[in-house]
């Protein structure tokens, strides 16, 4: 038997997930996701990652073989550079687990010490989106070629799989970027304005305030598409996330308010801003299956915050939406996909380095 705690550390969402594992039989799986912003509490990621020991009401940390971590945060411009950032991560994680074996998984696709990584830190940075692809091309449900997207709250993650590889051109950031495999638009804290230029108001067109007025968790959150309990990030003003407010910051990016915008044209910017997030992340697919060596995909496999969305844009591509989950063994719909993967490939290394012994 074997124990793992899969870690992913973002800038604003730090994920994890316990494994308990028999061989290549799962006996026991938790997880949860704490938002907290790393670029204006660095120093709170301790308490953070110190309240995952007591993950599913026991203390972990004695029982725990290993620890499987993954990272975005290092990007947070608390930090001097990605490398600073991987190397707080890593020094933080390995402060509160002291006694536990840490592995980085990288952008080479394998995990690597934590020696390794004070050597060459760069290469663990950003690397948690080719866990969850890894894990999915490596298993054994799938058996066509496919699209992996993952809409979080900040980022869209689109990446071509086959069974057995990953098809991605990037590995950076940037390189990602450039791809068309990230996208910088997110289901909550997206600001409006950077996603429309202009607005419809009584049949004219008009333009918008280019200021950090409104998020698109306030589009999703007054179309009643998301509950105020998942517009789990800070809001704009710091007010609350109740429709009347998202009614009001929706209203400034137009320099309006409610009452003088009219509920109507309320109702249609957000709609709107839906229309926008689709448009783009169809737009991104049709780059991507462009490319010579992406087979023509059967199925959309969806993760994230948005996945909701991303089953309207299944729909537009004439594609079948498949959730994560049901592709991952053990995996629920309430597992965390970036931290449970990067645990379950952890633990797969280790039972096969088992099995040759």
């Amino acid at each position: 038997m074997n124990s793992v705690l899969g870690l992913d550390i973002g800038g604003a969402n730090t994920k994890v997930s316990y494994l308990e594992m028999d061989g290549e039989r799962i006996l026991k799986a938790k997880g949860r996701s704490v938002y907290h912003e790393v670029w204006r509490d660095p120093d709170g990621l301790c308490d953070v990652l110190s309240g995952f020991k007591l993950l599913g009401g026991q203390r972990r940390e004695k029982n725990l073989d290993r620890i499987a971590l993954s990272m975005t945060a290092e990007l947070c411009d608390c930090f001097e550079s990605k490398a600073e950032g991987v190397l707080f991560i890593l020094s933080t994680v390995e402060k509160v687990f002291p006694e536990v074996p840490v592995h980085v998984w990288t952008t080479g696709q394998v995990f690597v010490t934590p020696a390794a990584i004070r050597s060459e830190p760069l290469q663990a940075a950003a690397a948690n989106w080719l866990a969850s692809a890894t894990a999915l091309a490596c298993c054994s449900h799938l058996r066509d070629s496919a699209i992996f997207v993952d809409m979080g709250s900040t980022t869209t993650d689109i990446l071509p799989i086959i069974p057995g590889k990953v098809l991605a051109r990037g590995r950076t950031d940037t390189e990602r970027l450039l791809w068309g495999e990230l996208l910088y638009t997110g289901l909550l804290r997206t600001p409006v304005h950077s996603l429309i230029d202009e607005v419809n108001i009584d049949g004219s067109r008009c333009r918008v305030t280019h200021e950090y007025f409104a998020i698109t968790a306030d589009a999703y959150r007054l179309l009643g598409l998301i509950p105020e309990a998942e517009y789990n990030v800070a809001t704009p003003d710091g007010k609350s996330r109740d429709t009347e407010a998202c009614a009001k910051r929706l209203a400034r990016v137009v320099g309006s308010e409610p009452e003088e915008l009219g509920s109507n044209n309320i109702y249609w910017l957000a709609r709107l801003v839906m229309e926008k997030q689709t448009e783009q992340i169809v737009d991104n697919i049709l780059q991507i299956v462009s490319a010579k060596d992406v087979p023509l995909p059967k199925q959309l496999i969806v993760t994230g915050s948005g996945s909701f969305l991303l089953r309207e844009v299944a729909r537009r591509l004439g594609l079948i939406a498949i959730p994560w989950w049901k592709m991952i063994p053990g995996a629920k719909a309430d597992s965390a996909m970036t931290s449970y993967t990067v645990a379950w490939l952890l633990s797969q290394q280790e039972t096969e380095k088992d099995d040759q012994k």
